[in-house]
């Protein structure tokens, strides 16, 4: 299969690439909505959206560095002008944030697991400062872009107001750029009827609009929810590696928020178990983790509450590496034994860390033995060794399993193809009783199912397809739902029909069926986009 780009495959534009469009004043206004021309218009500026993010994060971390007449800003403030140019050239441009979704005007941006710390890094940035949209003209020149950066990163958001920032912009003479209030975009809790719409067997071209309306608010919420997770881990980590105190509040909420999804719609979440950022891969192997753990404790009958508490405990498992020089942590090639030793360190490390940050009366139990304990194995035959007679904790036992399922599907420094989540838990089910413990490890293939969300098969019919969603009865654990994403031949398609392989004809034969598994590394296909 080629590895030429395509739509399912396409090349991913550099952080400081410049805009790729440029287009006449007035244009979109004459283009007919829902023509073709205006379809690529539309992916266009999503494009440009994206970019006018990722560049405004470059200049808001560039001017936390240097003074704003440093020539370091001239290329993040040379690239804002030129977006804003581009995107303001009939009305000011707006980027606006609502409930922590970023929207170019009032469309949605959506991002790639590759963005993913951009976004959460500008979200975070604005709800500091309680912005809900922050709007560009085409009048604003470079000394604005420099003031207003130098003002948004020189003053403190806990100390003061947005309205103090208002007026401090325009004591500064910065035209061009203003500041909105927050607005509340109202995404409800889904009520059963709607849910039982979003759950019922494959979606295909006669899916309602309801239903399909119902499965983009869920995966809005859950993506906002791993958002919110990450941005949480993201400030422990550099307030823990800067020697600063640790809260866990920011993360509480996040957690919470994503155990009441868990209940609503568990498949949608893990399947953002899927997204494979490399550069990320700590933040976003500690949110996985949480979300794997979380499912795996819902299997094992935790109340919501002690579900929090599990994935608020997974969540900072790794909180020991925070110790370790990234030197070694991000070596790519084989560890030496000294190095090895100082990596099977981590677990003491995350005790010690816990306690020193937060005081010895005021770290949680669970999270200290989450800690410690997630390298033990189940026979006591992992890390760290002890001397004395010890009981693992039912939860550590859990994180151990989340975490072993989530580094062996992933790429890491020193390993850029990842195994494919069959194989893992083939590999898995033979430390059965050593490493794991039985009963939980079968718990959790009943979460991620026998051929497990994120698997890549080939169907009778020819096409590839990623696994969505297990099987909802155990008699079909093997025929799972899947959305094809190639045709007969292997050439991508984008927007391909999701299956329920369980589906029947009318002489009770099965319609579709899965040939073969397939290793994902083999076609250098990123799953993980299928669930974003």
């Amino acid at each position: 299969m080629s590895e030429t780009p395509s739509p399912a495959n396409p090349v991913p534009a550099p952080d400081n690439a410049h805009p790729i469009l440029t287009h006449e004043r007035s244009l979109a206004n004459k283009i007919a909505k829902g023509s073709e021309a205006g379809d690529i218009l539309d992916q266009q500026l999503a494009m440009l959206g994206i970019q006018l993010v990722t560049q405004l994060n470059v200049l808001i971390k560039t001017s936390r560095i240097h003074g704003r007449t440093n020539a370091a800003l001239d290329k993040p403030v040379d690239s804002m002008l030129t977006l804003v140019k581009t995107l303001a050239a009939d009305h000011p441009v707006v980027l606006r944030l609502q409930n922590d979704f970023l929207f170019l005007g009032d469309s949605h941006l959506k991002m790639s697991s590759q963005q993913m710390a951009v976004f959460a890094s500008i979200i975070e940035a604005l709800n500091k400062w309680h912005i809900g949209g922050v709007s560009f003209a085409s009048t604003a020149d470079s000394k604005d872009f420099r003031e207003f950066a130098y003002l948004f990163v020189s003053l403190d958001p806990d100390k003061h107001t947005l309205t103090e920032l208002q007026e401090a912009m325009q004591a500064a003479g910065i035209k061009g750029i203003e500041l909105e209030e927050p607005r509340s975009l109202q995404l409800q809790h889904l009520n059963d009827a709607e849910l039982a719409g979003g759950n019922t067997g494959a979606h295909t071209s006669g899916s309602s609009n309801g239903s399909e309306g119902t499965k983009e608010k869920r995966k809005a919420l859950a993506k906002g929810g791993y958002v919110k997770a990450s941005a949480a881990l993201g400030d422990l980590v550099k307030n823990t590696r800067g020697g600063g105190t640790v809260s866990f509040k920011q993360a509480k909420r996040a957690i919470q928020n994503i155990v009441e999804l868990m209940m609503q719609d568990e498949s949608t979440l893990l399947g953002l178990t899927n997204l494979r950022c490399h550069d990320q891969y700590t933040h976003n192997h500690s949110v996985n983790v949480s979300l794997l753990a979380m499912a795996l404790g819902n299997r094992a009958g935790y109340p919501k509450v002690e579900l929090a508490d599990l994935g608020l405990s997974a969540l900072f498992h790794d909180v020991g590496k925070c110790a370790i020089s990234l030197d070694v942590l991000n070596k790519p090639g084989e560890f030496t034994q000294e190095e090895w030793a100082v990596m099977r360190s981590h677990p003491i490390e995350g005790v010690f860390t816990l306690v020193k940050s937060r005081g010895i009366n005021n770290v949680p139990a669970r999270m200290a033995a989450a800690s410690f304990e997630h390298h033990m194995n189940y026979d006591y035959s992992g890390y760290p060794k002890l001397k004395v007679p010890w009981t693992q904790t039912v939860a550590s036992r859990i994180i151990t399993i989340a975490d072993c399922y989530d580094a062996m599907t992933s790429s890491r420094v020193y390993r850029r193809e990842p195994m494919s989540p069959a194989n893992v838990l083939k590999f898995m089910f033979g430390k059965s009783g050593q490493s794991f413990d039985p009963i939980l490890l079968k718990l959790f293939v009943n979460c991620v199912g026998i051929i497990p969300i994120g698997s890549l098969v080939r169907l009778d019919s020819g096409p590839l397809a990623v696994v969505i969603k297990p099987a909802q009865d155990k008699t079909n654990a093997e025929r799972p739902l899947v959305r094809v994403i190639t045709d007969e031949n292997g050439a991508s398609i984008e927007d391909g029909p999701e299956l329920d392989l369980t589906e029947q004809d009318a002489a009770g034969n099965y319609t579709h069926s899965i040939l073969q598994l397939v290793d994902n590394a083999e076609y250098h296909f990123d799953t993980g986009r299928y669930f974003v």
